[in-house]
């Protein structure tokens, strides 16, 4: 009985690890809490955000919707044309992220369309999800919950492995997004 009580005192840790909503990073000495929520990317499988599609990678994240015909349009141009500047890079050494404000109308299935019209190549990930999940996501990062409409652009670029991470309201030119990137893969 004994033994089986210490082995269940030493799950505790490691399954509530597992489960955890919220993952704390260390960015240049600052504690930062980021969720760990489940999402769906364009294929329709379920990705954790921190866990798969952040830790310990360099990545540039956006946050769009599908049917958004003038920021988001334009924001999927720029990260079209970054990930041809990118080259070998895409999917290797830097990976992009797009994430969806409007998760009630983008299922999969419109990620996949809006992928299709930007010529999405690997290394580049669209996300959706359970709009409460998301709304812990969006919140932290945008200050908005989740819905479509009337938004400001917002681009975070993160070295992980070295806690960096710089962010910038607006649409940049592909080659600025470039040069950002390169600043903290040095």
């Amino acid at each position: 009985m004994r033994v089986l009580i210490v082995l269940l005192l030493m799950c505790v840790p490691v399954c509530q690890a597992q489960t955890s909503q919220e993952v704390e990073i260390d960015v240049q000495g600052v504690k930062i809490k980021i969720p760990d929520v489940v999402l769906r990317n364009q294929d329709g499988q379920d990705v954790r955000f921190y866990s798969d599609l952040i830790k310990d990678k360099v990545v540039v994240l956006d946050f769009f919707y599908a049917s958004c015909t003038y920021v988001c349009a334009r924001q999927g141009k720029v990260f079209s044309e970054l990930q041809t500047l990118l080259g070998e890079r895409l999917g290797k050494s830097v990976f992009l992220i797009s994430v969806s404000t409007d998760p009630v109308k983008d299922n999969p299935e419109q990620l996949k369309a809006w992928a299709a019209r930007y010529k999405l190549k690997p290394g580049w990930t669209l996300v959706t999800g359970d709009e409460a999940e998301m709304n812990k996501l969006l919140v932290r990062f945008t200050g908005n919950k989740a819905g479509g409409g009337m938004h400001v652009p917002a681009t975070f670029i993160a070295n992980d492995t070295k806690g960096l991470w710089t962010s910038a309201v607006g649409i940049f030119a592909p080659t600025d997004l470039l040069k950002a990137i390169d600043s903290v893969t040095r």
